[in-house]
């Protein structure tokens, strides 16, 4: 048996048991037996195929399906965070777009259910799923065989797909898994898989009390619409908690481990003693040395900008976001539609670096512009399509 430090679960591997299900608007039914993974989110950086058309400078992304690979390691990632805090993260991001924890349950449910029958399609996302409106439940102590996901993750999908909102509680009879507490035993079940897929482990067992931690959060997660309007005031904002190892890590366009990039960010951080003045110094040498020229998406990367000194504001970004964290210090991409002084409006990216509890903006692309203030767009009503901890556009 492994038992999960603070939230009162446990699981062992090797039972047996299975239930049929049945559902109700807003619940599932399930009756009879038979033998046989912040802030408040997460990110899970995936390569992928889906790249946006050249509608604006920084590009647009949203995708339409997802690699069950991906979903199995978003998966992990919940259930790691759940058992360091003992709630559900408010979002998971996933191939560089955030999904509400609703939206997380109906893509495990297919998973779980493409595992199960040795289907290595891609997942089809659905968006835009609300959560339950009442959650409620029990203890649950109980095995799950793997016949018994397939059957849950069938039943949920299709009630997701049918209702766009997810179930407050599945029925087991005299046990009812509330919301969260399901999300967590799809987001174990799929973080059990073997690595080279479709693999469920066969049986998992389950202990968590109805009045743990994990069933007083109710995760929330709006994605930001287009009509949407974010004041000056949220271009700087507070540090939450969240855990920041993504937001130090390489990427294909973000070479932070290169030797001329950690040279570079050395030279330009070494008579600065304190991360403020470090990342500034990193912010002013981009700005300063790097001119901007008007492209779309990444051309570059943060190494070849480096080297030309001219990049758009994706590329510039990398360079930021490169030289940041080769220093050590946590930064990452934001990505809004932006409208210019120049009276254009165009999507655009840049950065957000963190010193102390603030993450600072980070916008290089004007000579205007400083660390924590922009000028060479309206700050007073612009849309944020999403904060990420790398690009692939």
């Amino acid at each position: 048996m492994t038992y999960i430090d603070n939230t009162n679960f446990d699981k062992v591997k090797n039972l047996n048991n299975a239930s049929n299900i049945n559902n109700n608007f807003n619940h599932f039914v399930v009756g009879g037996n038979s033998s046989s993974v912040s802030s408040n989110g997460l990110i899970i950086s995936e390569s992928s195929s889906f790249i946006s058309s050249n509608s604006f400078a920084a590009g647009e992304y949203k995708p339409s399906k997802l690699s069950q690979s991906s979903i199995v390691a978003a998966s992990l990632k919940i259930s790691k965070y759940i058992s360091m805090y003992g709630k559900l993260p408010d979002y998971v991001e996933i191939s560089a777009y955030k999904f509400s924890m609703s939206e997380y349950l109906y893509l495990a449910s297919k998973t779980i259910q493409y595992q199960y029958m040795k289907i290595d399609s891609e997942i089809k996302i659905k968006y835009n799923v609300k959560n339950p409106k009442k959650p409620i439940g029990t203890n649950v102590k109980m095995e799950i065989s793997s016949n018994s996901y397939y059957k849950y993750g069938l039943r949920i999908a299709n009630f997701i797909s049918k209702y766009s909102i997810a179930p407050n509680y599945l029925n087991l009879g005299s046990t009812k898994i509330q919301y969260q507490t399901l999300i967590y035993i799809f987001a174990e079940t799929l973080s059990w898989t073997k690595p080279n897929g479709n693999n469920l482990a066969s049986t998992l067992f389950f202990n968590v009390k109805k009045n743990s931690k994990v069933n007083k959060h109710m995760p929330t997660y709006t994605v930001a619409s287009k009509s949407k309007t974010v004041s000056s005031k949220k271009l700087n904002i507070d540090y939450n908690g969240e855990p920041l190892k993504e937001y130090l890590l390489a990427s294909k366009s973000c070479q932070v481990n290169d030797k001329k990039i950690k040279l570079l960010s050395y030279q330009i951080t070494k008579k600065y003693k304190n991360t403020y003045d470090k990342a500034k110094a990193i912010y002013n040498w981009v700005r300063d040395k790097v001119r901007y020229s008007f492209y779309y998406n990444t051309k570059y990367g943060s190494k070849k900008t480096m080297t030309k000194k001219v990049g758009n504001c994706v590329d510039q970004s990398h360079l930021i976001v490169a030289l940041s964290r080769a220093s050590g210090i946590a930064s990452r991409y934001v990505h809004g539609t932006c409208d210019f002084i120049s009276g254009n409006t165009y999507g655009h990216v840049w950065t957000q670096i963190k010193v102390g509890n603030t993450w600072y903006v980070a916008d290089p692309t004007s000579s205007k512009n400083s660390f924590g203030a922009v000028k060479n767009w309206n700050t007073n009503s612009y849309n944020l399509n999403g904060i990420y901890s790398f690009l692939n556009f």
